[in-house]
Parts: structure tokens; C-alpha cells; sequence
């Protein structure tokens, strides 16, 4: 029996005890090392942990497990204290090759983890951007109802708090589509519907980073008795594309809208194409592309 042959269990023991320094080389020995080294479980056990010792004696450990960093103080003899870190974050401009890190302010977990949506944007000053974040969270979705809004300025380094009354719902699973410096989600009313997920978004909402504030709900292009999926897109930095799939009537037709309009407060469309995939459904919760001279659009 060779070393590869053992269980993952005891493989996983016998990589615990080797330095941090050494997993490179372990990783490079065969594709079953370099699964086992890269798998959830062995991830949540060793990886992102370090040992340092405090002034007190006691040996701590840096662990990084279900996106959440905890410092871990270890004692002969007796339970293991862990401490949640708050998780910075950073910002990175490839342009220059700068990053900028980031404290956040305020922490709050859901289901044992930071559920917080997170959008970039600017302000066009006269001669550059103003860039700022934008972080929030709203327990609609999750219960029991929650929510915090707030900004970052990147000139002042400053977290402002925003005094939002929110009458939408965006999902944690809605991606943000940055679009002349505002961002765009697809969203629902609020209250207006239970039990909804994603899949029931049958508007956009836009966030005005000159304003600091969210615009009105806008209408997507079909009725709301058509709604199903919704996938949204940047066309060439000056427009906004959705992409409407009807899950109740026809789950292999979509519909690819594209905007003649789009302000924070007012958007038009215009119909893109129509695409039947057969018996082949597309997975449009994830990104899609268009050439708009063309006709062609490529999905995920």
C-alpha cells in the first residue's frame, strides 16, 4: 500500500502536522494530494491558520472557515476559546496595482455568516471620479426583518450611515451591474408577494452614488404575469441588457431586452431578440454576453 492509497481522514491528519511552508510542495507531488489539499474539509481545518503565541503562553491559531475569520486560543488541559474577527475589506485598482483596505464598521451575522451586498461606484467630478462603496444588508429574505445601509467615501476614508426605508427587496443571489457609475439590481415590492426568491424579480432598482440614494422601482419589459428569471448585463458601458426567462409557460424561451434609456429614475427598452433553446435550458442566473451589431448572445 502506498501513502496515496490511505483514507482522505488519515491523509488529512498526516498533512496537519507538516509546516504551512511545506503544502506547496505537497500540492505539487500528484492530483490526489492537490484534490484532498484543495477540498472543503481540509479547508476548514487547516487552511488560513497560523501559530503565534501571546505574552500569556497560550498558543493561538488564525483560522479561516465558512468566510469568516477566528482567532483561537488554546489551552493545555482545557476548551479551546475562539474569538470572531471582524473581516476586513479590500479594494483593488488593477490599473495601478493598488489595493486599498477597508474597516468596516458594523458587523452582523445571519445563518452564521455576513450576508451583506456590496456595489462600487463614483461620482464624475471635473477632472476625475470620486469613487465610493456602497454596503448593506436586508433580512427580508431571511427573517427576522433587519436592515443597514451605509457608504464609503474613498477620498475622506470616511463610513457614512444612510437613512433608507426601503419599499423594494433585492436577494443576496442579485448581482449589482455597474453602469455609468450607478448600480443596477433586479428587485421586487416590498410585500407585495411571499415566498419569493430570485426568480420573481420582475423590476430594476438603481442606486444614484451622486445622491447617495436609491432611485424609484423600474419596470422590467415583460408584465409581471410573465416573470421568471432575470439576468442583467452591461452593454458596452451605456446600456443595460435583461435577459427574461419564462419558467412557468416555457422554461427553453427567453427574451433579451436592451435599454434606449436608462437613468436612475426612468428607463425605455427595446427588444433585443428571441431565442427557443429546445430542450436545453440556459442557466441564466449567471452572466451572458451580447453583440449588439451582431445578434449574438452567448450564455453561461
Amino acid at each position: 500500500m502506498t501513502i496515496t492509497n490511505l483514507p482522505s481522514v488519515l491523509l488529512e491528519e498526516i498533512f496537519s502536522r507538516l509546516p504551512l511552508n511545506s503544502m506547496r510542495a505537497v500540492r505539487l507531488a500528484c492530483k490526489t494530494f492537490y484534490t484532498l489539499s484543495k477540498g472543503k474539509s481540509f479547508a476548514k481545518l487547516h487552511i488560513g491558520k497560523e501559530a503565534v503565541t501571546t505574552r500569556e503562553g497560550d498558543s493561538q491559531m488564525i483560522l479561516l472557515m465558512d468566510y469568516n475569520l477566528y482567532l483561537i486560543s488554546v489551552v493545555a488541559g482545557g476548551d479551546p476559546y475562539i474569538e470572531s474577527k471582524d473581516t476586513r475589506l479590500v479594494v483593488w485598482n488593477p490599473y495601478w496595482g493598488q489595493t486599498r483596505w477597508i474597516e468596516p464598521r458594523y458587523s452582523h451575522h445571519l445563518i452564521g455568516c455576513e450576508r451583506f451586498t456590496y456595489a462600487l461606484g463614483y461620482v464624475d467630478n471635473k477632472s476625475c471620479r470620486s469613487h465610493k462603496l456602497l454596503r448593506f444588508i436586508d433580512d427580508y429574505f431571511y427573517g427576522p426583518e433587519f436592515e443597514w445601509y451605509e457608504i464609503y467615501d474613498f477620498e475622506s476614508g470616511l463610513w457614512a450611515t444612510l437613512d433608507v426605508t426601503p419599499h423594494w427587496c433585492i436577494s443576496l443571489g442579485s448581482h449589482g451591474i455597474s453602469l455609468k457609475g450607478n448600480t443596477y439590481w433586479s428587485a421586487i415590492k416590498r410585500n407585495a408577494r411571499h415566498g419569493l426568491t430570485i426568480s420573481d424579480h420582475d423590476h430594476i432598482i438603481c442606486f444614484d452614488f451622486t445622491r447617495e440614494r436609491f432611485g424609484p422601482l423600474l419596470p422590467l419589459p415583460l408584465s409581471v404575469e410573465y416573470y421568471g428569471y432575470v439576468t442583467l448585463f452591461c452593454v458596452r458601458e451605456e446600456k443595460l441588457a435583461a435577459l427574461q426567462q419564462n419558467n412557468r409557460w416555457n422554461p427553453y424561451k427567453f427574451n433579451i431586452w436592451i435599454t434606449t434609456n436608462i437613468e436612475p429614475e426612468q428607463v425605455s427598452w427595446s427588444k433585443f431578440l428571441t431565442v427557443d433553446m429546445g430542450t436545453e435550458t440556459p442557466s441564466t442566473n449567471e452572466s451572458f454576453f451580447i453583440d449588439e451589431e451582431k445578434k449574438i448572445a452567448m450564455l453561461f
